[in-house]
């Protein structure tokens, strides 16, 4: 019988295998097998669980440090997303940065690729950085969130959430909760929310939520993040309709992630295997 808030932690297969990812229709090999059943299993578990596929080489140790968290769909990972992540480990002083794939996001259907392309392009991303952790969550609200991530990274382990501006309004709306109360006290008391904001009318917007009595006392977990326009812009939607119109995405996503796309056809309609 699966225990709650179970955590898999299959990183060791990842760093000594050169895997071969596909989307359903593509046949896959015994290696690749591994992935897409973990990632299966993970899916239809009724409790908030994390599955781990990159463990840091020289991240946090010893159960103490500042992890960062960075849930998002990452569909495709986009120079928005890296110039946050490096933003934030200049800001927060980041012991270590856990790049969270959202299997099932808060309020939208993830289109465009499955998780084993994500994984892929992530690991691809990533691979040369020594405090890069990846894994994916079968939940979408941050509060179910926290006890896996407890699991693997032990109080006194400080935790901050590194998100768009978008998703910490939704972090903060009554819609989500049975007991919004009880829900955002316990997630703030135990971590802290860093913003990154798209554009300037998003620091108008921000102070008018708080306005509202209900979210004034939760400001205080909310620190703001601003990117240059040049990142602010991009999302991963833009990227996605760039390729399906035939247009250029150089400047908007990282090198690693273009290389792939270009490789497998991602997101043109022109899908091919892609390799780790």
């Amino acid at each position: 019988m699966l225990f709650d808030h179970l955590v898999f932690c299959i990183w060791g297969l990842f760093e000594i295998c050169n895997l071969e990812f596909g989307i359903s229709f593509v046949p896959r090999t015994p290696k690749n097998v591994v992935l897409h059943e973990s990632i299966e299993k993970l899916t239809r578990l009724q409790t908030s669980s994390i599955l781990l596929v990159r463990k840091a080489p020289q991240g946090i140790s010893q159960n103490r440090g500042r992890l960062g968290i960075f849930p998002a769909s990452f569909n495709p990972p986009t120079r928005a997303h890296l110039a946050l992540i490096r933003k934030a480990r200049r800001l927060c002083h980041l012991d270590e940065v856990l790049v969270l794939l959202d299997a099932q996001a808060m309020d939208k259907k993830i289109i465009g690729t499955d998780l084993e392309d994500r994984v892929i392009m992530l690991k691809r991303l990533f691979q040369k950085d020594p405090k890069v952790s990846i894994g994916i969550s079968n939940r979408g609200l941050f509060v179910e969130k926290m006890v896996p991530l407890r699991k693997v990274y032990p109080s006194p382990i400080s935790f901050t959430f590194i998100v768009g501006f978008d998703t910490i309004l939704r972090v903060l709306d009554r819609r989500y909760y049975k007991n919004l109360k009880k829900s955002l006290d316990k997630l703030f008391k135990e971590s802290h929310f860093l913003v990154g904001n798209r554009d300037e009318r998003d620091q108008e917007t921000y102070e008018s939520f708080f306005q509202h009595s209900d979210n004034e006392k939760y400001k205080k977990g909310i620190s703001f993040l601003v990117l240059p326009k040049e990142f602010s812009s991009i999302s991963s939607s833009l990227v996605r309709d760039r390729l399906r119109e035939g247009k250029p995405v150089r400047k908007l996503v990282p090198f690693p992630v273009l290389r792939f796309i270009e490789e497998t056809g991602l997101y043109t309609g022109r899908y091919q295997r892609g390799e780790i």
